[in-house]
């Protein structure tokens, strides 16, 4: 158990052998920790050395002759704590290259089944915000059950959607939904959600392929040709 976890500290295994032999053996030579901890001596000086460098084991020299010892434990602790308070000072400005780096690059994301649609509603949940469907019958018997599940929660989310769908569709709506008409002679067979700086693309094979793309360029463009759809479509 403890040399996973000192190995999860960032030693490799066999700096763990040697640590765990000197603090079991107290003050000792190159040929001592060698020997309990069962690694060549040649090999058991470098190590010993790399452990130094980590603070970790510290030397005495007595007759020409290096002792080793290890550190208290406790130190790992300390260690640990000293390189958290260093990452949080600099989390702010990884997280500001983090986000640059996304408005660089858009990231697209391939699902099959019903996963890749439920990772997309789970995110319209968490964004919290209004979003836009354009839509053909959703009714598929996988989804039935998860569909209303999702009306539910845009309610209790005070989340409200606004769709686009052929008169002759049926959906399950919210209180907060609002539905406007599209002509029946222009085909289109898949889902499209816009949502914060997302599009996700919903294409009705067998499984489900869904396409989720983030990119507020992207999601801003798809916006403008859904508002201008909107402006033209038919009332209920």
């Amino acid at each position: 158990m403890e040399e996973v976890v000192l190995e999860r500290l960032g030693l490799d295994k066999k700096e763990v052998r040697i640590y765990l032999a000197l603090l079991g053996l107290g003050e000792s030579s190159v040929l001592e920790v060698s020997r309990k901890a069962k690694i060549e001596r040649t090999q058991t000086y470098g190590i010993l050395e790399s452990l130094i460098a980590k603070g970790l084991v510290s030397f005495v020299t007595e007759n020409k002759s290096k002792k080793f010892k290890a550190s208290d434990p406790d130190k790992l602790l300390h260690q640990l704590k000293e390189k958290e308070a260093a990452l949080m000072e600099v989390l702010p400005k990884l997280r500001k290259l983090s986000q640059a780096k996304e408005k660089e690059e858009p990231t697209v994301e391939v699902f099959r089944g019903t996963r890749g649609m439920k990772a997309m509603v789970n995110e319209i949940l968490e964004i919290k915000k209004d979003y836009c469907l354009l839509c053909e019958d959703v009714r598929k018997p996988k989804l039935n059950f998860f569909v209303t599940h999702f009306a539910k929660s845009l309610e209790r989310e005070s989340i409200h959607e606004r769709v686009l769908v052929k008169k002759k569709v049926e959906i399950t709506r919210s209180k907060n939904t609002t539905v406007r008409f599209l002509p029946d002679k222009y085909p289109y067979h898949t889902m499209t959600i816009i949502y914060g700086d997302r599009v996700g693309i919903i294409i009705w094979s067998e499984p489900f392929l869904a396409i989720r793309i983030k990119s507020k360029e992207l999601a801003d463009t798809y916006q403008s040709y859904f508002e201008i759809m909107w402006a033209v479509s038919e009332r209920e």
